[in-house]
């Protein structure tokens, strides 16, 4: 990669300067986030994180969406959730310069990313109190205008799978694990009702909770970081993606892990069932990772997602006998 492609754009630069008091020179490049990118530089009062937004993936409405879902962190950080502090120019959170130039600016958070292989227990028990205070604070929150609200509801959900079942006939064709994943999904699908998911808790939540997403200490949880998913939707997605992306280890769920997190959930609402919480994130997220371009050379990151939703599909009739055994 070359310097001209690492370094900030110029009219970025420049507006850095006039809207914040940013010299953007000396900024690095930061690795993470699909078709974004962002920056590390030093600031008055410590490093900072400039975030270019894609106009290959955010259109107008889109942006329109994550500055309201920023707007949410801001509320968080306000109410003690741990994540990065978004600097504002004026009123403003996003910066949109031009039809092809959009950019924000936050504090840049310190702490480490944890895997299924480094995360402990007590980091994860620090992460369920953590998700749940975080959804305990957007309950304040006007749902009104969020993306996601009104929500579809199961029939629609349901209708969905199906038709993404439906689209995938010619499946057998493809990988040999995509053609099993495939059939498997059908006995899944038939035994799923509309009531299943109308009867889990709804409401705004991050909706992107995975380990890219969080920064550690040895203690606990740092800052929950990347709060531009952040929708209306169902509660446990983010519980049920914490402990497939933590507690799946080795083709096998790490109860330990699995409880640690639940009891630090518990100590601040409710916590669900893991096995609805799994099977939750199955529907939600089978149609993103059973796709035949994944079953070839993908990132180790994108294996990982697609093997967790495939392993869900191997045991779903299994799952509360595996969660309580």
């Amino acid at each position: 990669m070359t310097g001209a492609e690492t370094a900030i754009a110029g009219s970025i630069a420049s507006d850095l300067w006039t809207s914040y008091g940013l010299d953007a020179a000396g900024a690095v490049p930061v690795e993470g986030g699909w078709l974004n990118r962002k920056w590390k530089l030093q600031g008055p009062r410590g490093p900072v994180l400039v975030k270019q937004y894609s106009v290959e993936r955010f259109g107008p409405q889109q942006l329109d969406e994550v500055e309201a879902s920023l707007g949410r962190q801001l509320l968080l950080e306000e109410a003690g959730i741990p994540c990065p502090h978004i600097w504002k120019a004026g009123d403003s959170i996003l910066r949109r310069l031009d039809d092809a130039t959009c950019y924000m600016v936050m504090d840049f958070s310190p702490g480490r990313q944890e895997s299924w292989e480094t995360v402990t227990t007590g980091q994860l028990y620090s992460l369920g109190v953590i998700c749940g205070r975080m959804q305990q604070a957007l309950e304040a929150m006007p749902v009104q205008g969020a993306r996601g609200y009104p929500p579809l509801g199961g029939r629609r959900i349901l209708d969905g799978l199906w038709a993404f079942y439906e689209s995938n006939q010619g499946a057998e064709s493809g990988p040999a694990a995509l053609s099993r994943a495939m059939a498997a999904s059908k006995n899944i699908l038939k035994s799923l009702e509309p009531a299943f998911f109308d009867r889990l808790p709804m409401g705004l939540s991050h909706e992107d909770f995975t380990p890219d997403n969080m920064l550690f200490n040895e203690k606990g949880v740092l800052s929950l970081l990347d709060f531009d998913r952040n929708q209306y939707g169902y509660l446990c997605h983010d519980v049920g993606r914490a402990l497939l992306s933590f507690a799946l280890v080795d083709g096998a769920l790490a109860m330990e892990k699995v409880c640690a997190f639940l009891e630090g959930y518990g100590r601040v609402r409710p916590a669900p069932s893991p096995a609805d919480a799994l099977r939750l994130v199955w529907c939600l997220e089978f149609p993103w990772w059973m796709q035949p371009k994944l079953f070839g050379s993908v990132s180790p990151k994108v294996a990982r997602f697609r093997d967790e939703i495939g392993w869900i599909t191997d045991r779903w009739f299994e799952l509360d006998e595996l969660l309580d055994p």
